[in-house]
């Protein structure tokens, strides 16, 4: 098992759990938001325990190279995260190193770059009006 290089410094941004993956409001984040609710439990009103069970997990969990860009280095690292209600869900993360400003080097945190949960991708929860979700 090979963890995320660095994983004790990894970085997520408030906004991309409170702007995006848990906001129900968010054009973007609407459908992963009703899945984590329905799901795990997590809302809006919780999300800093999401964070903070991602954070505390990652360390532990296999990490695997996924592809350089110009942008960075990313990884994805799935981690099993139990939620609010009890129930425990695989959480697929991606993680990236930012390649610095006019240099070959990259940053030494990992930044959550995407989230989402692995049970949702093979069994999408119907929409409010039907139909299949893919957040």
């Amino acid at each position: 098992m090979t963890p995320l290089p660095h994983g004790e410094r990894a970085v997520i941004e408030d906004s991309k759990l409170v702007g995006s993956a848990l906001n129900p409001h968010s054009e973007r984040g609407q459908h992963k938001a009703r899945v984590f609710a329905q799901a795990l439990g997590f809302k809006l009103s919780n999300w800093e325990l999401l964070k903070q069970a991602i954070l505390e997990a990652l360390p532990t969990r296999p990490a695997h190279s996924t592809s350089e860009t110009a942008f960075g280095k990313k990884y994805e690292v799935v981690i099993p995260i139990t939620g609010p209600n009890g129930r425990t869900v695989d959480v697929r993360t991606i993680w990236q190193f930012d390649r610095l400003p006019e240099s070959v080097q990259y940053a030494d945190a990992p930044r959550l770059g995407d989230i989402w949960q692995r049970f949702y991708l093979l069994n999408p929860l119907p929409l409010d009006g039907g139909g299949r979700g893919w957040g």
